[in-house]
C-alpha cells in the first residue's frame, strides 16, 4: 500500500471540491488510478459548503456547539457531544485553520459529499473502481493525542466483518470487525498533519479494498450504547 499526500493552495469558502482535487493532483504531479481511495480532511469539505461561522464570544461558541449536537453529554473546557451517531467533541466544530473570530462546522450529509464525490471523479477519471473517504481527528479514552477518524465514506466497505473466520489456532472470531475506513483515517492522517501542513488530501493506492457502488451511512460504523464495551462511562441518558 502507497500514500501520496497532495498538498493544496488555501481552501476558500464555497471552492468547488472536483477544481479543488484537480489542482492539487496538478500541483503534485500525481494522477488518480483504477483502486485508489481519496482520502479528504472534513474541513475541506466544510468549506465547500460554506460552513464558516462568525463567533464573538466563549458563550456564543458553546452556544453554537449545543445547536448543531445531536446530543450534549457533558460541558467542561471542551463539550463531549454525539454528532452523526459519533462521539466527538463539539460537535465536530473547529476553529483551527480558520479565519479570525470564525470556526467551521462539520460538513453536511458526509456519507451523501462523497458518494457524490465519487461519482464524479469517476466520470471524470474513466474509472470503474473508486473510494473516497472523508475524515477528521478525534481523541480515544484515556490516550494522548489525536488519530483519525472516517467520518463518511463511499465506493468501499468501510467495516469488514471477520465474524465466523477462524484464528491462527482454528477459533472462531466472536466479536471482530474491522474498521478498514478508520485504519485509512488513521494512516492518512500522519500525512495530514494537524497545524500549517495544507495537506488536506491523500491518495491510497494498492489497498486491497471490497469496492463496492453501495450507499453507506452512519449506521455503517454505529454500536448501540447499550451494546458499546465502554456503556459503564456513558451517561445514562444515553443508553
Amino acid at each position: 500500500m502507497q500514500l501520496f499526500p497532495l498538498k493544496t493552495q488555501r481552501v476558500k469558502p464555497d471552492d468547488d471540491l472536483m477544481m479543488i482535487i484537480q489542482q492539487a493532483l496538478k500541483d503534485n504531479q500525481q494522477t488518480i488510478q483504477l483502486g485508489d481511495i481519496v482520502v479528504m480532511a472534513s474541513k475541506v469539505m466544510a468549506y465547500s459548503q460554506g460552513l464558516l461561522k462568525k463567533i464573538d464570544s466563549p458563550e456564543a461558541f458553546k452556544d453554537l456547539i449545543r445547536h448543531e449536537a445531536d446530543e450534549v453529554l457533558d460541558e467542561g473546557d471542551m463539550v463531549l457531544t454525539m454528532k452523526n451517531k459519533i462521539m466527538i467533541p463539539n460537535a465536530g466544530i473547529d476553529n483551527s485553520n480558520t479565519p479570525d473570530n470564525q470556526v467551521v462546522l462539520w460538513p453536511k450529509k458526509p456519507f451523501e459529499g462523497a458518494f457524490e464525490l465519487r461519482k464524479k471523479l469517476m466520470t471524470h477519471f474513466n474509472l470503474s473502481e473508486l473510494g473516497v473517504l472523508i475524515t477528521d481527528s478525534h481523541c480515544q479514552p484515556l490516550r494522548q493525542g489525536t488519530s483519525g477518524i472516517a467520518i463518511g465514506w463511499a465506493g468501499f466497505e468501510g467495516v469488514k466483518d471477520e465474524r465466523g473466520a477462524a484464528d491462527l489456532f482454528g477459533r472462531k472470531m466472536a466479536y471482530t470487525k474491522i474498521a478498514v475506513a478508520d485504519d485509512l483515517a488513521c494512516a492518512a492522517n500522519v500525512l495530514m498533519g494537524e497545524t500549517d501542513a495544507s495537506i488536506p488530501l491523500v491518495l491510497i493506492r494498492g489497498f486491497a479494498a471490497n469496492f463496492t457502488d453501495k450507499k453507506f451511512s452512519g449506521d455503517d460504523y454505529f454500536i448501540a450504547p447499550s451494546e458499546c464495551l465502554y456503556r459503564p462511562l456513558y451517561r445514562r441518558a444515553l443508553l
